[in-house]
């Protein structure tokens, strides 16, 4: 059974720290677990699985499930090679409510040591350990793996984003007040804020600097997925009141009275009377360690070939912000395969074996190379 509770340990010192509890470090305390790595917890601001918990309730997952381990085939949104999200909740695209049910089972399954409640404010070296500094005091460890993700982190760069609304801080579409909407930004979420409003009855405009509605891209981080793609087709097609504008490149918002005005490169111009939705992506909660990481030429996290920190020995990052060899992780199916590669640096240190890795790699869930990153397909 799990040991998840509110109470650090009375010692508040740990092996391994995993910060955050959602799919990237419930995978990742498995793999641990599995090497028998003694003293690993998981600390959790909210609850398990909290940014799933605030989705739209409309919102499923792009990416389908099924319990198809028996074959070899790992469910996509499994954490693990041997459960399924699937098969626990009898759902193909589960919304963020369900999957965070399938996350507390794996901690409960898994038997995983899980802190609620409490904050990180930072981290320091000390000596050959990491001290964490924390809403309930210090805790001292030797390895921390940050996993916090991105979703309670929205991006709001864009000037005068505070006119606007981010598409992850509403809960419900039909909140959205007003008979007109413009949302800004054509990916996933953007996609997925103009179907839900449309179905509210809104009549959405869509801003967009690219089109990829129009993209023909095997890659799922740069054409949008098979699901999404069917949803805006049948939306269309039932003429809901969606316009779609694949060259708009918004730089400013600006707000003139009662009217909000959204500015693009080549000078063109829309108004609202409401709040326009941001579909602009997410920051990351590397933000709140961002001293500790070097970031590259894209921006991304610039890791060592085991996914730690090229400046602090002993922090290590998985989740949707690493970049592995240029290609972004940006699926639970793409960054659990490097939690093999974390784990095995880290039994490595303490002299642990690691042929219980062996599993991972038979399962493809071992990445170290790039192979499977390239995205073609023959037809």
């Amino acid at each position: 059974m799990s040991r998840s509770s509110s109470s650090l340990p009375p010692q508040a010192r740990v092996t391994v720290a995993i910060i955050g509890a959602g799919p990237a470090g419930i995978g990742m305390a498995r793999v641990l677990r599995d090497l028998a790595i003694p003293h690993v917890r998981i600390f959790e601001r909210k609850s398990i699985g909290a940014s799933f918990k605030l989705w739209p309730g409309t919102t499923h997952f792009i990416t389908p499930s099924f319990p198809s381990n028996a074959f070899g085939l790992t469910d996509l949104n499994a954490v693990s090679f041997d459960s399924s999200p699937a098969h626990v909740l009898r759902r193909e695209h589960m919304t963020g409510a369900e999957y965070a049910i399938y996350l507390e089972e794996a901690v409960d399954a898994f038997g995983l040591d899980v802190t609620t409640g409490i904050d990180i404010f930072g981290l320091d070296p000390d000596g050959s350990d990491i001290v964490l500094h924390t809403s309930r005091g210090e805790v001292r460890t030797r390895f921390v793996i940050w996993a916090a993700g991105q979703f309670q982190y929205p991006n709001m760069a864009l000037p005068g984003s505070e006119h606007g609304i981010h598409s992850s801080q509403i809960r419900l579409w039909s909140d959205y007040p007003g008979g007109e909407a413009i949302v800004v930004g054509g990916y996933e979420s953007g996609i997925d804020a103009a179907i839900g409003l449309a179905a509210a009855g809104k009549s959405v405009t869509l801003l967009s600097r690219s089109a990829p509605w129009e993209s023909e891209d095997g890659d799922p981080g740069i054409a949008l997925s098979p699901l999404t793609c069917q949803r805006l087709n049948m939306a269309l097609q039932q003429k809901r009141p969606i316009k779609l504008v694949g060259d708009a490149d918004i730089v400013r918002i600006e707000r003139h009275g009662e009217q909000v005005a959204l500015r693009t490169a080549d000078g063109r111009v829309w108004t609202t009377q409401s709040f326009p939705v941001l579909a602009t992506g997410f920051t990351g909660s590397t933000s709140l360690i961002g001293h500790w990481l070097e970031r590259d030429g894209e921006g991304h996290a610039a890791l060592t070939g085991h996914d730690e920190s090229t400046i602090l020995s002993g922090l290590f990052l998985v989740g949707p912000e690493v970049c592995h060899q240029g290609h972004p992780l940006s699926f639970i199916y793409e960054f659990r395969q490097r939690f093999a590669a974390v784990g095995h640096a880290i039994a490595e240190r303490l002299g642990i074996d690691t042929a219980p890795l062996d599993a991972y790699r038979a399962r493809n869930m071992f990445l170290d190379e790039a192979d499977c990153c390239a995205h073609e397909s023959a037809c």
